[in-house]
């Protein structure tokens, strides 16, 4: 039950880094980037905010899913 448990933690922390490092982090801000420069409402905020979400983007899943084998560690 133990190790179900664990691999379950696993499992949710790397769709979670996925979801929120990859598509929140990274993918979203650089779409949103595109539809403003095709509209020509680039600003130096919004140029600044994507830059710096990419940056962390990897980090931040990584530290989720981190945390999710930490979790399985503790159960087992």
């Amino acid at each position: 039950m133990k190790k179900a448990a664990g691999w379950l933690s696993v499992f949710f922390g790397t769709v979670l880094g996925i979801y929120i490092g990859i598509w929140r982090m990274l993918v979203k801000p650089l779409l949103g980037l595109y539809v403003s420069f095709c509209s020509g409402e680039v600003t130096i905020v919004l140029l600044i905010a994507t830059a710096v979400k990419c940056w962390l983007s990897l980090t931040v899943g990584g530290l989720i899913w981190s945390i999710g084998y930490m979790i399985k560690c503790m159960l087992d």
